[in-house]
C-alpha cells in the first residue's frame, strides 16, 4: 500500500512495522506520466489537432446532388438512340462499301451475316456508352462504381455460377409453359435466317458476341449502372424489379410472336442477375451468369443450323 510522499506518515508507519519486528518499506517513487505519443490511440487526438476524416474515394452519386436513380429512363433512352445512330452508319457505310442502291438490295442485308454482325453490338454499346457518359464523365466516378473489380473474385464467379444454372433453369420451365400455352416466341428464326449459308468464321464471331461481349455491355448498364442507381434511391427489392423490366423490354424489339413467352424468362433472370450482383457487389458474377445463359442459347443456334430446322 502505497502513501504518497507523505514523510511524516511514512515516518510513523515505519516506527509501528519496527515495534512489531516488520521491516519498514522504501518510498515508493510516484508513477511517471507516459509520454503523449504513447497514449493516443485510434481515433483519439490531442485538444490542438482537429480530427481529420479520411477522403471518400468512391461516393454512390458522384458530384450532383441529384439522385442518379432519376436519369436511369432518360438514359436507357439515350442509349437506345445511340444504337439507332450507330446502325444508321454502319448501314449507310455497307451499303456504300457493298454498291447497293436498289430497294430489295437494301432488304437484303437482313439476311447478310456479316452486316447482322457488325450491328450485333451496337444496342450493347448504345447503353454501355450512355451509362458512362453518366457515371464516369459527369458524375466524376471511377469505373469501379460499377463493380468491376478482382475482390473476393472466387467467392463472386462461384456464385454467379450458380445464379447461371438458376438462369437456365427459368428458362427451361418458362419455355415448357409457353410451349403448353401455344406461346413461341420466333426470336431463334430471326438469327438463324442470316447464318443458314454463312462461313465457320461468321458464326465463330456471333458466338464471341453472344456470349462474351453482348452479356459484358448489358451488365455494365442493367445491373452495374441501372440496378445500383435504382437501389441507392428506391431500395434493394425496387431497384431488383425495375432494373429487370428495363432488362427485359429492350429483347423484344423484332420479335413478331411470342411476346409474353419471351419477356417472363428475361424478366426472372434478370431478377436474379440483380440479386446475384447485390450480395456479391461484383459485376463478373453477374457477366458470369448471363455469360452461361447465352451460351446455351448459342449451343442451341448451332445445333438448329446444324440440323437445318
Amino acid at each position: 500500500m502505497s502513501y504518497g510522499n507523505d514523510d511524516q506518515q511514512r515516518e510513523r508507519n515505519d516506527a509501528v512495522l519496527k515495534a512489531l519486528g516488520g521491516v519498514p518499506q522504501p518510498p515508493i517513487a510516484p508513477p511517471q506520466a507516459l509520454p503523449q505519443q504513447q497514449i493516443q490511440q485510434a481515433g483519439w487526438y490531442p485538444a490542438d489537432q482537429a480530427y481529420q476524416v479520411p477522403q471518400v474515394l468512391v461516393t454512390e452519386e458522384g458530384q450532383s446532388s441529384t439522385p442518379m436513380a432519376y436519369w436511369v429512363l432518360p438514359d436507357l433512352i439515350i442509349g437506345f438512340l445511340i444504337a439507332v445512330i450507330l446502325q444508321v452508319v454502319i448501314m449507310v457505310g455497307y451499303m456504300l462499301a457493298k454498291g447497293l442502291s436498289s430497294l430489295d438490295e437494301i432488304q437484303g442485308l437482313l439476311t447478310d451475316p456479316t452486316f447482322m454482325l457488325l450491328n450485333a453490338p451496337t444496342l450493347g454499346l448504345g447503353f454501355t456508352m450512355a451509362s458512362i457518359l453518366r457515371v464516369k464523365l459527369l458524375r466524376k466516378l471511377p469505373l469501379a462504381w460499377f463493380g468491376l473489380n478482382s475482390k473476393k473474385l472466387g467467392l463472386a464467379l462461384g456464385l454467379g455460377f450458380v445464379a447461371g444454372i438458376s438462369f437456365l433453369v427459368t428458362n427451361f420451365i418458362s419455355g415448357l409453359i409457353g410451349t403448353a400455352l401455344g406461346s413461341n416466341p420466333d426470336q431463334q428464326d430471326q438469327l438463324i435466317g442470316p447464318f443458314r449459308d454463312a462461313s465457320n468464321l461468321q458464326i465463330g464471331l456471333f458466338g464471341l458476341f453472344v456470349v462474351i461481349i453482348g452479356p459484358f455491355l448489358e451488365e455494365v448498364f442493367f445491373r452495374g449502372y441501372a440496378f445500383r442507381a435504382l437501389r441507392q434511391k428506391l431500395g434493394v427489392t425496387w431497384g431488383v424489379v425495375l432494373s429487370a423490366v428495363m432488362f427485359a423490354l429492350p429483347h423484344v424489339f423484332g420479335v413478331t410472336t411470342g411476346y409474353i413467352a419471351l419477356l417472363i424468362p428475361i424478366f426472372l433472370g434478370g431478377v436474379i442477375l440483380a440479386i446475384v450482383y447485390h450480395y456479391t457487389n461484383n459485376l463478373w458474377s453477374a457477366v458470369l451468369a448471363h455469360s452461361m445463359n447465352n451460351f446455351v442459347g448459342f449451343l442451341g443456334l448451332l445445333a438448329a443450323l446444324k440440323l437445318d430446322v
